[in-house]
């Protein structure tokens, strides 16, 4: 059996960093609750990956079945996940739940074979791929009004984060004074203006997308689920690796083509007001290469 008592020191600072230092009594109890959740659902775990905001262990369920165990100290965060997942339990495309208890921010999951990211192969998803998993995320009846933050709100929060990473020297001095803030107020346009909206993965970007193997295609995985314009779940696929701003036009136009009432002109403006802050993103890890300068050039066209 792993030992959970065995989890590195960055993950926890960047618990503290997120939670607050109330997460401590969290982090003391977790060997605890990790035994319980392998008593309760017969687990055997093998590794631990820290994630932002959670913790995830993957091993079997009796002896066999390949699983993944996800604890977050943040119970909202775990239920509004089971709510989507739930919702989306009818499609492939959406890695399965098999079981939460929700009191302990603990859900069981489907561990996705051969599960490769989708960010650590060398060429994207072909563009009826990525259609198919999209066309899944919007197999969800249902209404879900009150139950999940909005996209707005994501929004806002997408774009405090990176206006505080302007500060960094490895950032600041690439980012034209005001970009990150003319697409804010474009986000918010979009957003208000609606669009055709409904349940979102709300954070599908390539890390969150697994190889499921033939059969099933495309899977998405860690949603952080919320109601709004279900375009914007096609904003990193278009914008990923792009070299120019044509091949995001041609690609915004192929997805298009294929997904149900997904509106082209929509998505462009949505890649455009998102632009700045995915690029500062990425400058906060990388140096810049020419799918950051493209991001880049792409928010000041419509400066």
């Amino acid at each position: 059996m792993l030992d959970p008592l065995l989890l590195d020191a960055d993950s926890r600072d960047r618990l503290v960093a997120r939670f607050g230092e109330g997460v401590h009594s969290w982090l003391a109890a977790l060997p605890g609750l990790v035994e319980l959740c392998c008593q309760r659902w017969h687990l055997e775990l093998d590794e631990v990956v820290p994630r932002d905001g959670c913790y995830v262990f993957i091993g079997r369920q009796y002896d066999a079945r390949g699983v993944v165990l996800k604890l977050t100290p943040d119970l909202a965060i775990a239920a509004a996940e089971a709510l989507a997942l739930r919702a989306w339990a009818g499609t492939a495309h959406v890695v399965d739940l098999i079981d939460a208890e929700l009191d302990a921010g603990a859900l069981l999951l489907e561990k996705i074979e051969p599960g490769t990211k989708v960010s650590d192969q060398p060429e994207l998803p072909e563009a009826s791929e990525m259609a198919e998993l999209l066309t899944g995320l919007r197999c969800t009846p249902g209404d879900y009004a009150g139950q999940l933050p909005t996209l707005a709100q994501r929004m806002d929060a997408m774009f405090s984060l990176t206006g505080g990473l302007l500060s960094n020297p490895r950032v600041g001095p690439l980012v034209a004074p005001g970009l990150l803030a003319h697409g804010h107020q474009l986000a918010r346009e979009l957003a208000a203006a609606g669009g055709a909206p409904g349940l979102l993965h709300g954070d599908l970007h390539l890390s969150n997308i697994l190889q499921g193997g033939p059969g099933r295609g495309l899977v998405a995985i860690d949603p952080g689920p919320r109601l709004g314009d279900l375009a914007w779940d096609a904003i990193e696929w278009t914008l990923g690796r792009a070299t120019s701003t044509a091949e995001i036009h041609d690609r915004a136009g192929q997805l298009c083509a294929l997904v149900p009432a997904l509106d082209r002109d929509r998505l462009w403006r949505w890649c455009q007001a998102t632009a700045a802050a995915i690029a500062v993103l990425q400058l906060r890890r990388r140096p810049p290469d020419d799918t950051t300068r493209v991001l880049l050039q792409l928010a000041a066209s419509t400066a």
